[in-house]
């Protein structure tokens, strides 16, 4: 594959031989990122991984990490951005064993690291509990949400965790408590440490029905009013530097609307980027560093990246 350190092709050989035909996994060779991110944006990497066996997760990332073969853990591709000439490396999804919800009672729900967030938001729904509403149409997997402590409307997923599964580099699996780590704005000490999260337990309130999809109705209506969901993206941007909005600084110097190739600075929220069809990771870059470039000079304030690149 051009462009990818033969060195990490060759460790990668010796881990899909053994793998190849596992029905605990698939792999998709030489995946190319614009297919599963949604920017539709990014290039190719060594190999993309779906394990659906939780018997087959720790052999398989012992063999990783014996090998020093990179690898990334990917969910549904919401909040990253991938270079236009990928990446060597190997991208894992959790899927089948991790892509369950369970109510355990007590207005206890467990569930996979895979899970979509819309999915837990129906199951929740259906179970008369409250507390996720605010999370309808936000395209991520619940371990992504808590890796990076996801909100939206003023309200994060943090408050409602309580205890998280866990696998360190090592391939130990273990349950953390609550008061085992941290969560902060757009982050976690789980993704500072490199813990891989598996399970995540919630404790949510019981509520009536018609009231979670009227809040459902309302926050879904307050996305479409106030994102650009005719456009792929990956949400946000920058984070929100302290006391103020990167939204309300960015259009405020003028930056809405403005665009590098097929990349667009939303009309609608200007902490958005959109693919207006063919948008390159180039594209996006040149836009992210003009705004913070600009930023900076103008009102000395530093905009911290809230989406991940990959390159």
């Amino acid at each position: 594959m051009e462009g990818f350190n033969q060195l990490v092709q060759e460790k990668w050989k010796l881990i899909e031989r053994k793998y190849t035909g596992s029905p605990g996994l698939k792999i998709v060779p030489h995946a190319e990122m614009k297919q599963y991110t949604t920017w539709k944006i990014g290039g190719r990497v060594v190999a993309l991984v779906d394990i659906f066996s939780r018997m087959m997760l720790p052999d398989f990332f012992l063999n990783m990490n014996d090998q020093n073969c990179p690898w990334r853990i990917l969910g549904k591709g919401s909040n990253i951005l991938v270079g236009d000439d990928g990446i060597p490396e190997v991208v894992v999804r959790l899927a089948g064993d991790y892509s369950g919800t369970e109510y355990l009672g007590q207005n206890l729900v467990e569930s996979g690291a895979g899970v979509p967030l819309s999915s837990l938001v129906s199951f929740t729904l259906r179970q008369g509990l409250g507390g996720f509403e605010f999370l309808v149409g936000v395209p991520g997997t619940v371990g992504g949400a808590i890796q990076v402590n996801a909100g939206c409307f003023g309200q994060e997923i943090s408050p409602l965790v309580q205890r998280v599964s866990v696998m360190d580099k090592r391939g130990k699996i273990d349950w953390l408590e609550r008061d085992d780590f941290k969560f902060f704005y757009r982050g976690s000490s789980l993704r500072k440490n490199q813990l891989m999260i598996l399970k995540v337990i919630f404790r949510l309130y019981s509520e009536k029905p018609e009231l979670i999809r009227k809040n459902i109705r309302r926050f879904s209506l307050l996305r479409k009013q106030c994102q650009p969901v005719d456009w792929p993206s990956a949400g946000c941007v920058f984070k929100n530097p302290p006391g103020d909005y990167a939204a309300r600084i960015i259009e405020q110097m003028g930056f809405k609307g403005l665009r590098s190739g097929s990349a667009q600075i939303s009309e609608k929220h200007s902490n958005f980027i959109v693919n207006r069809g063919s948008a390159t990771a180039r594209d996006v870059l040149a836009l992210m560093n003009w705004i913070k470039i600009e930023v900076q000079r103008d009102r000395n304030i530093f905009l911290e990246n809230e989406v991940e690149v990959w390159q």
